[in-house]
């Protein structure tokens, strides 16, 4: 790990650092390896010597990097290249997508030099972004909407580690999250964004009372909720309600509701430990018996044994690193 020293031929604003990880941190679901910024003038080697030989590499060489990395440039210019994408030209404001084993490399137009933010993570939940294809090497260079937005996010994040090089911990990886998050909704690129990207996909309805009526069910069926009762909120007949449902989604209102609150019963189930009793009461259903009808009719095994199979699937599932 770099110290103080092995950064003196820096500006006093650029710096690097690369954190401690343990098997704690691996637990997190996201956590942070390194950090850094520097101003490359023109006509300055690039990059900066110094790093750690997995970090560092040659224009003619290229590299892989072991985790993710998200890296923004601005006042710059220059030139990215990958085998998914090819030679693509970095324009001010580009927001670079790094992924685990995927050759790349990059550097700035010795006319103009650029100015870089960057931040390296890894974790269970940077793999899922990958697979929920947010984060792609085919897309690997993007231009970001709000580029001020984004640097002060980063330099949030940078000033914090900056402060505490040798302090890794889950509160730092919570705002690093949060960078991520935001450096994926400001990349602008044309691709379709998977379709469970929501939990509740509502863009494709027109009809405002069938919008209202799920946004009612999933956000308070967790308590005693009729179709009656949301036909008198938006205010509707309840005939009129359920055609106008059933045309759009395809489904009844009361399925809707039922259809959710076995959601939620379902994640409680798996996530907790608590009575099956008190998971009925918490997902909305009416009782427990009203709740274990469901499960038999929608999934032809009681609440019980449904616990036990997602429990027996977690236990033989293969580890992920960090686990013990």
């Amino acid at each position: 790990m770099p110290d103080h020293d092995s950064r003196h031929h820096m500006p006093a604003n650029d710096f690097y650092h690369y954190l401690p990880v343990n098997d704690a941190a691996m637990r997190w679901g996201i956590y942070v390896t390194g950090a850094g910024r520097a101003v490359i003038p023109p006509g300055q080697e690039y990059p900066s010597p110094g790093h750690p030989s997995l970090y560092q590499f040659e224009w003619n060489r290229g590299r892989m990097l072991p985790e993710f990395q998200i890296v923004l440039i601005s006042e710059g210019r220059g030139l990215f290249e990958s085998h998914e994408t090819g030679e693509i030209e970095i324009t001010p404001d580009s927001i670079l997508f790094l992924v685990p084993g995927v050759w790349h490399r990059y550097r700035p137009d010795l006319k103009t030099g650029w100015k870089e933010r960057w931040v390296s993570f890894n974790g269970e939940i940077a793999h899922r972004l990958m697979r929920l294809k947010l984060i792609h090497p085919a897309r690997a260079v993007q231009p970001s909407r709000q580029p001020r937005q984004l640097a002060r996010a980063f330099d949030r994040v940078l000033e914090r580690i900056h402060a505490h090089p040798a302090q890794n911990s889950i509160l730092l990886s919570m705002p690093a999250m949060a960078l991520v998050a935001l450096a994926i909704e400001q990349a602008t690129g044309e691709a379709p964004q998977p379709g469970d990207q929501a939990t509740l996909r509502l863009d494709h309805l027109d009809d405002p009372v069938v919008v209202r009526t799920l946004e009612l069910i999933w956000t308070h069926s967790h308590r005693g909720l009729s179709v009656d009762q949301i036909a008198r909120q938006l205010p509707v007949t309840r005939r009129t309600l359920d055609r106008r449902f059933q045309a759009a989604t395809g489904r009844s209102v009361l399925e809707e509701i039922h259809n959710c609150r076995l959601s939620r019963a379902k994640r409680l189930l798996t996530e907790t430990d608590l009575p099956v009793k008190t998971v009925a009461y918490l997902a909305g259903f009416p009782s427990a018996e009203r709740m274990r009808v469901l499960f038999l009719q929608t999934e032809d095994i009681s609440p019980f044994d449904y616990r036990r199979r997602a429990l027996r699937r977690w236990k033989t599932r293969p580890r992920r690193p960090g686990e013990s």
